[in-house]
């Protein structure tokens, strides 16, 4: 019994499964006999798709490292010099002038910075916090340190992939040699002093110099301070801030004691240098002084002769020619302030100019003191007592050397911390092919594509014959 005399029995010929059963059959029927038909359709659709592919979106051969920048400020997004922090640093055209000096010169590129290009690597956790916030309307602030360092070509024989490699690997080079010179060798306090410094230098000039070493000093310790913290040497243990305490004991109490020693004994290694500057400033100051004295003078007389006129009140209103009285504009009050703010500065200026005489007048009498002090002054206890200073002086130019060598020791220290490691490749070098549209994907839709389009002329194209010999069976009845 065959297949269809079972159905037959199992199903009567009107019964709406055993249609279906027959339909499927035919349907299957008419694929396997289409077979070749829909296959070199879907192959020729697939083939003409990667072809397209392949001419339209050319593969590029991309040749990447991931680097990692760890210095402090990076996760702010600055430099160690606290200015702004840009990825294209580490590409700049002087960077790519040196890191590809290595190649031939008929392989150079006049510009390789079209075919260099550095991306953020940014993790997925953090990429969803992004779309999550972007969704809220907000802000996710992210600052990353690692990189993505790529060089593209579109055609592999340019370089091979040694060379490929070399120039992303002297690209970080070139870029680490460039940061440690910028923030690893930055100028250190200079603090010296020639050997005849305190044999040459006045007692005095020698302590205003000292003075002016120390304010730089204490500058440059504190930049490092706000930088460096509480950092403390492995090998010493100082920090930046112990040697700036030192220092400012130093000044405050060894340079103060002996400034004020030198400025109350007025000593000096040239004294008539020192006494003829003095009737210098007296001579400056008397011609100052007479300045002022004129210039209160002037500013009284003036004040003396406006009140005088304020005795005079113009009238409010005048008379015409037929006794008409005409009415005038009442300005006077315009004119009281201005006569009250003439009469306040002139009294104001002749004050300041009175007093900054009488001020004057007090410094050349101070000078003229000096002077006879300075000529009445003992021979022997004026050698004790500049002796006494000399040592002073050299204890201080000691004291304040051996601190700025501490000061170096340690910046030199912090500085090889600070661009230890600051420039890394964490991921080495990889070369792949990557189009810009996958060809996979594209052809995959195609196929699909393809597939149902061959079916359906199949069972178009089956229909239509199948319709021919019905009409020509009907005919021949």
């Amino acid at each position: 019994m065959t297949n269809q005399e079972s159905n037959q029995q199992q199903y009567p010929q009107n019964h709406p499964s055993y249609e279906d059963e027959i339909n499927l059959i035919d349907y299957l029927k008419v694929l396997w006999k289409w077979k070749v038909f829909i296959l070199l359709i879907v192959i020729l659709c697939a083939g003409a798709a990667m072809g397209i592919t392949v001419v339209k979106y050319p593969a590029k051969q991309i040749t990447d490292c991931i680097i990692s920048l760890n210095f402090p400020g990076i996760e702010k997004h600055k430099n160690p010099d606290d200015t702004l922090f840009n990825k294209e640093q580490v590409i700049t055209p002087a960077i790519l002038t040196k890191a590809t000096a290595f190649l031939q010169k008929d392989k150079s590129f006049e510009d390789i910075r079209g075919l260099i290009d550095i991306k953020a690597e940014i993790p997925l956790e953090i990429q969803e916090q992004m779309k999550k916030a972007d969704k809220a309307k907000t802000s996710y602030p992210f600052f990353p340190n690692k990189f993505n360092l790529t060089l593209t070509m579109e055609r592999d024989e340019i370089f091979s992939i040694k060379e490929k490699n070399q120039i992303l690997l002297s690209i970080v080079n070139e870029y680490r040699k460039n940061f440690e010179k910028k923030y690893g060798e930055e100028p250190l306090v200079v603090i010296e002093f020639p050997d005849d410094f305190l044999a040459n230098t006045d007692y005095l000039d020698t302590i205003n110099t000292f003075k002016a070493r120390v304010d730089s000093f204490i500058n440059f310790l504190d930049a490092k301070i706000a930088k460096a913290g509480f950092l403390r040497s492995q090998k010493t243990g100082d920090s930046f801030i112990d040697i700036k305490n030192d220092l400012e004991l130093l000044n405050n109490i060894n340079i103060s004691k002996t400034e004020a020693t030198i400025k109350t004994l007025k000593l000096t290694k040239n004294k008539d240098n020192l006494i003829n500057l003095y009737r210098y400033k007296i001579r400056t100051i008397e011609v100052e002084r007479k300045k002022k004295e004129k210039e209160a003078l002037v500013a009284t007389l003036l004040l003396k002769d406006m009140r005088q006129s304020e005795r005079y009140e113009p009238s409010k209103g005048a008379v015409g020619k037929k006794g008409e009285t005409n009415l005038v504009l009442d300005t006077s009050f315009i004119k009281d302030l201005i006569k009250e703010d003439s009469s306040s500065l002139l009294l104001k200026t002749a004050l300041q100019a009175e007093v900054i005489a009488k001020n004057l007048e007090v410094d050349k009498k101070f000078l003229e003191e000096e002077i006879a002090l300075l000529k009445e002054k003992e021979k022997e206890k004026e050698k004790e007592n500049i002796a006494f200073v000399v040592t002073d002086l050299k204890d201080i130019e000691g004291k304040i050397v051996a601190l700025s060598k501490r000061a170096n020791e340690l910046n030199m220290e912090y500085l090889g911390m600070l661009v230890s490691n600051a420039v890394q490749v964490v991921r080495d070098t990889e070369t792949s092919s990557l189009r810009s549209k996958s060809a996979k994907k594209i052809v995959l839709l195609a196929t699909v594509v393809a597939l149902f389009m061959a079916v359906f002329l199949a069972f178009f194209i089956e229909y239509i014959k199948n319709a021919s010999k019905a009409s020509s069976a009907n005919k021949i009845a």
